[in-house]
């Protein structure tokens, strides 16, 4: 690790939050709900799972962070946090395409969904300095795009990706521990 401003935010950073790992876990739980909704009840239902325990993520993750890793607060990774609250701005503003998308276009709404999510976990790289964020953006990307070109999965993609978010969760939080 370099001694820069930046170097020094980012283990803050991560150190807070366990590199990141048990929001992603946390993430991954309510996509796997989500694909069991949609699934069961349909798209709506889905999309629903996903508003709702997209908003419990943080929190969920937190406890985690506080209670299964003992993890401090973030002191001088705070700028790093506010780029997070930022980035959920766009979050919000995909939100509200995918819900316009459930009416007019349902089989599109959470393929898109997945695609603004996966996009933001870019972002994440440079939140905990943990090059796996980059590859788990594109691993929803990766996801997400055939199905908005009409290519049906096996399983709806929020199997796949509620998976991948669960896989991605152990090997950051393996990478997070090596570098501890």
């Amino acid at each position: 690790m370099t001694d820069t401003p930046l170097a020094a935010a980012q283990h803050d950073l991560a150190r807070a939050y366990a590199g990141g790992a048990p929001g992603v876990l946390v993430s991954g739980l309510v996509w796997l709900v989500a694909g069991a909704m949609w699934q069961l009840h349909g798209t709506m239902a889905a999309f629903a799972a996903l508003f709702f325990g997209g908003m419990a993520i943080h929190p969920l993750g937190v406890l985690v962070e506080r209670v299964a890793f003992n993890a401090p607060k973030a002191t001088i990774g705070k700028p790093l946090e506010t780029l997070a609250i930022e980035a959920t701005v766009p979050l919000f503003a995909g939100v509200l395409i995918a819900w316009v998308l459930l009416v007019r276009a349902p089989d599109l709404a959470i393929p898109i969904f997945a695609a603004i999510v996966g996009t933001r976990y870019f972002l994440f790289r440079t939140m905990y300095g943990e090059i796996a964020y980059w590859a788990l953006g594109a691993v929803f990307l990766l996801i997400a795009a055939p199905s908005l070109f009409g290519f049906a999965w096996p399983v709806n993609i929020g199997f796949l990706i509620g998976v991948a978010e669960l896989i991605f969760a152990v090997l950051i939080l393996r990478r997070w521990r090596s570098r501890t």
